[in-house]
């Protein structure tokens, strides 16, 4: 029983790691953006209660642009080229409205705050 004991703790530590490494930063006056922002967490609940082979290639942003809080819904997907869109804290989509598109390379200090569980793209950003 000796032997059982480290063997089941080092399981216990592996097991409850979680790779899940998110970052929570407050924006919009909330805490927790991902969780407060109602049209976002509807947004990641739609994603998580619909899976499908593509949601593997999606997660979803928070960063800055021109110093003011953004949210964008990122695809990988190696066979798609499609329109990244972004969105500011009311949810509101914003590249392309201002009469200029705005670039990817201008989204500044992002965090990774959703993306699903079998998640496999590597973040260039």
């Amino acid at each position: 029983m000796k032997i059982a004991s480290p063997i089941f703790f080092v399981l216990f530590v592996l097991l409850s790691c979680s790779n899940d490494d998110d970052v929570i930063r407050p924006a919009c006056g909330v805490d927790n953006p991902a969780k407060e922002l109602s049209w976002l967490r509807m947004e990641i609940d739609e994603r998580e209660a619909n899976v499908t082979e593509d949601t593997k290639y999606c997660y979803i942003t928070q960063g800055e642009y021109e110093g003011q809080p953004i949210f964008v819904y990122w695809d990988c997907n190696p066979l798609i080229d499609k329109a990244i869109p972004i969105f500011n804290c009311n949810g509101e989509m914003i590249n392309g409205t201002s009469g200029r598109p705005i670039s990817l390379d201008d989204l500044e200090n992002q965090i990774i705050i959703w993306r699903p569980a079998l998640f496999v793209c590597e973040p260039g950003f």
